[in-house]
């Protein structure tokens, strides 16, 4: 009885410290695609350029994808942000200069989630409304559309 006891106690532990990391992996993707909308919004017409082209050729280039487009909000800002890191323009955000590091955008978070609704409200403390739309795919009107390999439907880069 007592191992089972053990046993249940390391579970419980086991699992606590999974849901603990993923929901920091989760804050980090939010806040990077929050701060990455805002941000570039902000840069002019040639830095928002440098960036989308950074940004796919990351995507193109990344292993941890085999993804041609970005389908949605959350992917965009997610590369964007990553690309921004990579050519050093620092977020727009008042007391979050820097990006969080993350492997691939694309798995880290993913739209509708609760905690993007967390990290934009906590920006209202700083009078920063960004919508981030919990829509999966971008609508035909929003971005033209092209099958990849697998069938599925992708917004062009």
């Amino acid at each position: 009885m007592e191992i089972l006891f053990y046993i249940v106690g390391m579970l419980v532990v086991t699992v606590i410290t999974v849901k603990f990391f993923a929901m920091k992996r989760r804050h980090k993707a939010a806040s990077n695609l929050v701060f990455a909308k805002y941000t570039f919004n902000k840069l002019n017409i040639a830095q928002q350029n440098s960036v989308h082209d950074k940004a796919v050729k990351m995507v193109v280039a990344s292993p941890a994808t085999r993804m041609t487009g970005f389908a949605n909000e959350v992917e965009r800002y997610g590369w964007y942000a990553l690309a921004m890191d990579a050519l050093g323009i620092h977020s727009a955000v008042p007391d979050n200069p820097c990006w969080y590091k993350l492997k691939n955008p694309y798995s880290a978070i993913f739209p509708g989630d609760s905690m993007i609704y967390n990290v934009t409200g906590a920006l209202q403390q700083y009078n920063i409304d960004v919508k981030i739309s919990a829509e999966k795919g971008y609508t035909d009107k929003a971005a033209g559309k092209k099958e990849n390999k697998k069938g599925k439907k992708r917004a062009k880069l």
